[in-house]
């Protein structure tokens, strides 16, 4: 087909190929953004209030491409060692080691001088590390991208360096990926059948009542309603645990907490968009044809009612995936949001660098996906650029046939 025909668009598989390099471009816009934040906030990864051993710290620095390690070349006592906070230059000397023979550490790549293990006087062996170096922020942002791309993020200081943050994230992930589910199965069951019933009954004492119940759930933060149902269901009516996760009944109220919060904005969607279909020329020609109103609301103003619900779900799904702060705090979940706060206050580098990528994957994902499925359930985006004078009558109308 002509590139130059006004009703040619590129085929699937270009689209498929263009959302990927977005895709590409944004969480590398991210996770750079991410880095220099990281880098202008005071402290840094080696000054929060959980300190490490001090090895352990210069190795998941290292790690994490921060800082270069300074090792001694060979058996020695230290003559001479550069103080914390010295500059020096690529190659420079670094430290001096009287051994069997003339003996010198050298700073592979430069840099300051972050932390001295090592002072004169001290015996060393060849390999033992002396000195911690910081390079220029543009080689510590190279190799913080290629940590990236290789999944090795380093040890958590949280857990004392006996946990790396895949391993972190592998076991509280499955916890806030199990409650966003449900948490979406519950809205789903809730606000979508309330949306359409309310679309297909507009302006009665039903509509009226279902759009009050919503603007209730959409007020009522998670804060508020969290401790309400607790207070509800495991005090006053002890039906759940009042918190923790030993089973799979402790996820309900969690789950109806995000739920009917996500409910309330999904009902209110699901009803403007049905109804804007409800009311249109297409709906009154279906039923001419004797289409059930059942089928003309659950089918094909459901079909239209999707299509704005395309830009709400993607950072909603992946906020309810990645976890939610409040909730995972309220009932005392073990979820990914739980180590946020504290990976921050005690500038966890490497674990807040993996919290923020996994949200990021999910969302810049979700929303690929999301433009990929928006030709699927809207037509018009399919039939490419219409010409004035010459697109069809449902177009120009802002409908399509079903």
């Amino acid at each position: 087909m002509d590139s130059r025909n006004p009703c040619y668009h590129p085929p699937m598989f270009r689209q498929a190929a263009r959302t990927l390099l977005a895709m590409v471009l944004t969480l590398w816009a991210i996770a750079t953004g991410t880095f220099f934040l990281m880098e202008r906030a005071p402290g840094g990864p080696a000054s929060g209030e959980r300190r490490l051993d001090p090895l352990i710290e210069a190795g998941n620095l290292a790690n994490l491409g921060l800082a270069d390690l300074v090792r001694a070349p060979c058996d020695g006592v230290i003559e001479a060692v550069a103080g914390e906070g010295a500059r020096l230059s690529s190659g420079g000397e670094a430290a001096r080691i009287r051994g069997p023979g003339p003996c010198r550490a050298e700073a592979p790549h430069g840099g300051e001088v972050s932390v001295v293990l090592a002072g004169p006087g001290e015996e060393v062996r060849a390999g033992e590390v002396l000195l911690v170096v910081r390079p220029s922020p543009w080689v510590r942002y190279g190799r913080a991208m290629a940590s990236i791309m290789t999944l090795d993020l380093g040890v958590t200081y949280g857990s004392r360096g006996e946990r790396t943050v895949r391993e972190t994230l592998a076991r509280s992930l499955p916890v806030s990926a199990t409650l966003g589910l449900l948490a979406l199965l519950v809205a789903a069951v809730l606000g979508v059948p309330a949306g359409l019933f309310a679309a297909a009954r507009e302006g009665t004492w039903s509509d009226r009542l279902l759009t009050a119940v919503s603007t209730a759930q959409v007020s009522v933060p998670a804060i508020v309603l969290g401790p309400f149902l607790l207070y509800l269901f495991a005090v006053r009516v002890p039906v759940f645990a009042p918190g923790g996760l030993e089973r799979p009944s402790d996820l309900v109220l969690p789950a109806a907490t995000l739920g009917l919060i996500v409910a309330g904005v999904m009902q209110r969607m699901t009803r403007a968009g049905a109804a804007g279909f409800l009311n249109g020329a297409t709906a009154l020609h279906l039923r001419a044809r004797g289409l059930s109103p059942w089928r003309l609301a659950g089918v094909h103003a459901l079909r239209h009612a999707a299509i704005p619900m395309l830009g709400y779900l993607p950072p909603v799904v992946a906020g309810l995936l990645s976890g939610s702060l409040v909730v995972e705090r309220v009932f005392n979940l073990p979820g990914v949001s739980r180590h946020l706060i504290g990976a921050a206050l005690n500038r966890d580098y490497p674990l807040v660098m993996g919290v923020v990528l996994l949200y990021s994957v999910l969302l810049v994902a979700l929303t690929s996906l999301a433009a990929l499925l928006h030709p699927v359930l809207d037509p018009r985006l399919r039939a490419g650029r219409f010409r004035e004078g010459v697109r069809p009558p449902e177009a120009r109308s802002g409908e399509w046939w079903p």
